[in-house]
């Protein structure tokens, strides 16, 4: 059967195009299976019943799915697994590309589209990504974006010039109300440029809201001229409702209809005026604008001659949306409008200068940047954690989450070694919202919610803030309002938490929980947290939760409150740790919580780490390999700026992966019907 496999391999460098020689050793994938996988999947071991020397070619289904699997494995950097030897960069993409090749003439299969899955991002190679490519070649996909819930208040609000949807501070989900189900889920940013398919009840609530503020526009005793037609005796005629047409395409759409459009609004309006009466016939046609897929979805298509890597640039008018969306919710302003109207964003000159500019705008004025920091830390997940301990009738969680707020703020506005300090700042702001007007805590805040800073009843509560705190405590994930995020009712999740920095700060995966294990840990109430995760050291568990366990427990310094402490259950607090990456720089035990901070805040990796999660809510995807320029040119920036997140946001927001579209491909006539 090696014959078999051999023949395979022989075919699938074929159709690359590629000679052995091409590949990292002489006789092409043979050498890597038999050097990377064979060990559990050989002669003398079969891991999953999986046996790869004498795997067949792809010849039939089963075959064919068999091989895919193994091409998916390779490609998500599963197989082999990280505690062996990892395979040699090169080696292992020549293998990728040759299994590809080969399975996508037999059947079509990529197993990098799932690379474009939100929380699939951190499978792509560190190491690719920020190596310098040979061509310079980074895009993105053309892709209508829907825009946020948060833009389509604004749009929604300014319009009406009435509060129609209002936002409701520290809450999960879109954070809106009526909730808009316009979000990715929650594992990854939620304003991402999926697909996103609009539903009976999104259209429904989308019609709706459309209508509401059609009929807000005509009442208002504020607006344009043509909407006074309205309030007229005499119902209006062709003329008046292309006026008003026009002034709402002005007004919602920033731009003069076209010919067609007002065409067909207009036989709409007096279609409606005929059926139903003249006010429902503006109604209409005001609605209907705002239902346009332009009025609710970004538009990043990209126009011109595609260059020789087929990259398409984005016209003035789509580039000018994605700058003002990608800090602010608001409408373009003036200044804006007038350089997407005069055709002025065609270089990258010009792109540089508006993105220096609103990189420049008030924290305030660009919502978007703190929004990444609450995103990226989930620390506004604190109000959603249930607890029914009697102490906490007053902590106040949506105090902490705005207390995290200003710790980030505060940071950012000094927009230096930004990262770093998100991890080690040891200085602090209790209580906080509204400062420097605001009154210090009542009594029964005092009793309550300073403990959990593990400040005395009688602190001396200032405005001069942020303090230092006299028991230690350094970064947001020793900030309560993230200790508390990731607890539940009565623990730490310590287990959730080392994922959350092994995804997040390390760059690494993990697993999902397979199905059938029931993931629980023992309720002895006299054992610690550390003590019941001993469960997990079992072979089966502890392939996963090393990846976990042991990034987590240093943290366990803080209780499920995030309050200070030196003991649990009448027991010293164990708060060591190990990392485990891959990165001499960084790998080896962990003594305390504050070690370990300083550890990842001086680490190059957890900086790019960084740098990939910016990319990703910036351009509203993941990073492929082609955007390792992109990368590269942001993470030079940051360190160039001194740390500065001005300067990160810029380079990502002047990248050819944020000004460049790739068409996709186009699809193959459709062989005509046999007679």
């Amino acid at each position: 059967m090696r014959n078999l496999t051999t023949a395979l391999i022989a075919a699938c460098f074929a159709v690359a195009g590629l000679a052995p020689s091409s590949a990292a050793t002489a006789d092409g994938l043979q050498p890597f299976l038999r050097e990377h996988c064979f060990k559990c999947h050989g002669p003398d071991k079969q891991k999953g019943d999986v046996r790869l020397d004498t795997l067949a070619p792809p010849a039939d289904a089963k075959m064919h799915e068999m091989w895919k699997t193994v091409l998916e494995k390779i490609t998500l950097g599963e197989m082999p697994p990280e505690e062996e030897p990892r395979p040699p960069r090169l080696e292992r993409e020549h293998a990728i590309a040759a299994l590809e090749t080969a399975l996508g003439g037999s059947g079509g299969f990529s197993a990098k589209d799932k690379l474009l899955l939100p929380g699939m991002g951190n499978y792509v190679d560190h190491a690719t990504l920020f190596t310098e490519p040979a061509v310079r070649r980074a895009a993105s996909p053309a892709r209508l974006w829907r825009i946020s819930p948060h833009i389509f208040k604004d749009f929604v609000n300014g319009l009406a010039a009435k509060p129609v949807l209002q936002a409701k501070r520290n809450q999960g989900g879109n954070g809106l109300h009526p909730a808009l189900p316009f979000m990715t889920p929650a594992h990854t940013f939620r304003d991402a440029a999926l697909p996103h398919a609009f539903e009976e009840a999104t259209t429904e609530l989308l019609v709706d809201i459309a209508w509401r503020v059609a009929g807000l526009q005509l009442a208002a005793k504020q607006g344009p001229a043509a909407f006074k037609v309205a309030q007229a005796a005499a119902p209006p005629g062709e003329a008046e409702y292309r006026a008003v047409i026009a002034a709402q395409f002005g007004l919602a759409l920033l731009r003069d209809p076209e010919p067609a459009e007002v065409k067909n609004l207009t036989a709409l309006a007096l279609r409606t005026a005929a059926d139903a009466s003249p006010q429902e016939a503006l109604q209409t046609v005001l609605s209907a604008v705002l239902l346009t897929p332009e009025a609710v979805f970004r538009h990043e298509i990209g126009q011109g001659k595609p260059d020789e890597h087929g990259r398409v640039p984005l016209s003035s008018r789509e580039i000018g949306y994605a700058l003002n969306y990608a800090l602010r919710d608001e409408p373009p302003d003036a200044r804006l409008r007038g350089a997407m109207g005069a055709d002025r964003l065609a270089t990258a000159a010009t792109v540089h200068a508006e993105a220096a500019r609103l990189v420049n705008l008030p924290l305030a004025a660009a919502p978007r940047v703190l929004r990444f920091f609450q995103e990226f830390f989930e620390y506004t997940r604190a109000p959603e954690v249930f607890k029914d301990a009697l102490e906490t009738k007053h902590y106040f969680p949506p105090q902490l989450v705005d207390d995290a707020d200003r710790f980030v703020l505060h940071i950012l506005a000094e927009d230096r070694d930004i990262l770093a300090r998100l991890l080690t700042d040891e200085q602090y702001f209790v209580f906080a919202n509204g400062l420097p007007n605001r009154a210090p805590p009542e009594a029964r805040a005092r009793k309550t919610y300073l403990p959990i800073f593990s400040l005395p009843s009688d602190w001396n509560w200032t405005a001069q803030q942020p303090v230092k705190l006299p028991a230690p405590r350094a970064g947001l994930l020793m900030h309560p309002a993230w200790l508390l995020a990731f607890s539940d009712n009565e623990k730490n999740q310590a287990i959730q938490r080392g994922q959350w920095i092994r995804t997040h700060l390390l760059g690494g995966t993990v697993p999902d929980v397979p199905i059938g294990v029931n993931a629980q840990l023992p309720t002895d109430p006299l054992l610690t947290l550390r003590e019941k995760m001993k469960v997990t050291r079992a072979e089966y568990c502890w392939r996963c939760h090393q990846r976990m366990d042991l990034l987590g427990l240093p943290l366990e310094q803080f209780d499920d409150f995030g309050r200070h402490r030196t003991q649990e259950l009448d027991r010293p607090v164990v708060t060591t740790g190990e990392i485990t990456i891959g990165d001499p720089q960084l790998d080896g035990a962990v003594t305390d919580p504050f070690d370990y901070m300083r550890r990842l805040a001086a680490s190059a990796r957890v900086r790019q780490v960084f740098v990939r999660h910016a990319f990703r809510y910036w351009l509203g995807r993941n990073e492929t390999a082609d955007d390792a320029p992109t990368l590269i040119d942001a993470d030079r920036a940051y360190v160039a700026g001194g740390g500065s997140m001005k300067a990160l946001i810029a380079s990502l927001l002047t990248s050819d992966s944020f000004r460049y579209r790739r068409p996709p491909p186009a699809k193959p006539a459709l062989a005509s019907a046999p007679p």
